[in-house]
């Protein structure tokens, strides 16, 4: 694969472009993400399940950016796009799925033992009830070993984050391994963070606003990111295409 370094307003190209994948089928779009985040919240109730989303999460993203390339080459968005992820390279996927829970596992491992117990000492005073002045200078106290545990969680986590952006979609598509796929992503996100910043920051007033109004419709914290879905889904098969080139086959 050839990665391509693109401008900042690429970013912003991406969601335009998503945006119109997204309107030329919203229904199904609406309702194929309906059906997964329905799907999630029946298994993040069962104890442990929850794993299984994060795992499978890689396999339903693949069979929903195919739904994207068949929209974009004129082709109807089909309810069988959500098994697409499970009839190719199914096992590559699920190996993504455990490199981001492994992440996400060695973030909070590196919060908790950097905020010691200041974590344990906010939540004890947050359910004791009234505020008082004993209350308020502990959570003072604690705040700046908070804020520096939250420093290092996003320093462990965001390579990962940035390993596994594009990687599913490498796996899928261009049938490559996981390993290379995840240094792939790494560095097509690192060539082209100032795009990628464009798109997180263009993204972030509808997400904060969405965020709002999905917590207070289902009490989710993370229904912001579902309600964004339909365009974020698209748009990010549109900044993949973008971003990756298949080199041609020598002769």
């Amino acid at each position: 694969m050839q990665i391509r370094a693109l401008d900042a307003s690429h970013g912003w190209r991406w969601l335009t472009q998503g945006l119109a994948l997204f309107r030329r089928d919203p229904g199904h779009w609406i309702m194929l993400l309906a059906v997964l985040f329905v799907g999630s919240r029946l298994l993040m109730a069962i104890p442990y399940a929850g794993l299984l989303v994060v795992l499978l999460t890689p396999n339903f993203l693949a069979g929903l950016t195919h739904g994207a390339q068949a929209l974009a080459e004129g082709k109807p968005l089909r309810w069988g796009y959500l098994a697409s992820g499970f009839l190719k390279n199914a096992g590559h996927l699920v190996t993504l799925g455990g490199v981001s829970l492994l992440g996400h596992f060695l973030m909070l491992l590196a919060m908790t033992t950097v905020a010691g117990s200041a974590l344990s000492d906010i939540v004890q005073t947050m359910s004791s009830g009234a505020v008082t002045e004993e209350t308020m200078a502990a959570m003072q106290a604690a705040a700046p070993r908070l804020m520096l545990s939250t420093a290092v969680g996003l320093g462990v986590v965001l390579p990962v984050l940035l390993a596994v952006w594009f990687a599913p979609m490498l796996v899928f598509f261009d049938d490559v391994k996981p390993v290379r796929a995840l240094l792939a992503s790494l560095w097509g996100c690192l060539r082209n963070i100032l795009p990628l910043l464009v798109y997180v920051i263009a993204l972030l007033g509808p997400l904060l606003v969405l965020t709002q109004i999905g917590v207070a419709l289902t009490h989710q914290p993370d229904a912001g990111v579902w309600l964004l879905s339909p365009v974020l889904v698209p748009s990010l098969y549109v900044s993949y295409r973008d971003v990756f080139v298949a080199e041609p086959a020598a002769e």
